[in-house]
């Protein structure tokens, strides 16, 4: 199903007043620029939506995207989606601005493993995170976790969120929205280039359970698309 939200010159459509709308005419109401979930939005085909510079709201978490017709980056459903159709160039880009990035996360998470990676074109100032446990994380002898970044400078386990001990069982034992630790590195400022990687610490030891999501909000500065 379309979107139908703007026009080839970027100005909103309305439509016939149906929900979904089935026309779309001069008067009536605004057709919502949204896509229901990420997969949703990347299963986008008809030509109209796809004009470069049009913006969707994605319900399911609050993100924005807009189609940049020449991209040819490659896809991480983070800062870049590649359409389900895999077209050669054509890309769905996180719009700059604030943005909270959910990285899925669990025990078996390789210590040093890459979450995301800063695609070309970008920048990301991180302000924070937050950890997201859906299963509680317990076990090991001691285990801490956080994230660093393969930048130079953010490098050392828990500069960006969990500190220098990590986070423990006292905090992530149970599901929720856990305020966790930010890195001794946020005060001071830390500014994501791209190549660079968001990675998951082992600080001490490893959880024999647990899984959840690994959250930065910030300003994403510039997503190019090249």
């Amino acid at each position: 199903m379309p979107i139908r939200h703007e026009s080839p010159y970027g100005a909103p459509v309305y439509g016939d007043g149906t929900t979904p709308p089935t026309a779309v005419c001069a008067s009536g109401s605004p057709v919502p620029a949204s896509a229901a979930t990420l997969t949703a939005l990347k299963a986008i085909t008809d030509l109209g939506d796809l004009t470069h510079g049009n913006r969707v709201f994605v319900d399911a978490d609050g993100s924005h995207w807009y189609w940049h017709s020449t991209s040819t980056l490659t896809g991480d459903d983070l800062f870049v989606a590649t359409p389900a159709a895999a077209p050669t160039a054509g890309r769905w880009l996180r719009c700059p601005g604030p943005i909270d990035l959910s990285m899925a996360i669990a025990y078996t998470t390789a210590d040093a493993a890459a979450l995301a990676t800063l695609p070309t074109g970008s920048r990301f100032v991180v302000m924070g995170g937050y950890w997201e446990v859906t299963t509680g994380f317990t076990g090991g002898s001691s285990s801490a976790i956080g994230l660093s970044s393969s930048q130079t400078g953010h490098t050392t386990k828990g500069d960006i969120l969990g500190g220098s001990g990590g986070n423990v069982t006292a905090l992530l034992g149970t599901a929720g929205i856990k305020e966790a630790t930010i890195g001794a590195d946020i005060a001071a400022g830390v500014v994501l280039i791209p190549a660079s990687t968001i990675r998951f610490d082992q600080v001490t030891s490893t959880f024999t359970a647990g899984a959840g999501y690994a959250h930065l909000f910030g300003l994403l500065v510039a997503n190019a698309g090249a």
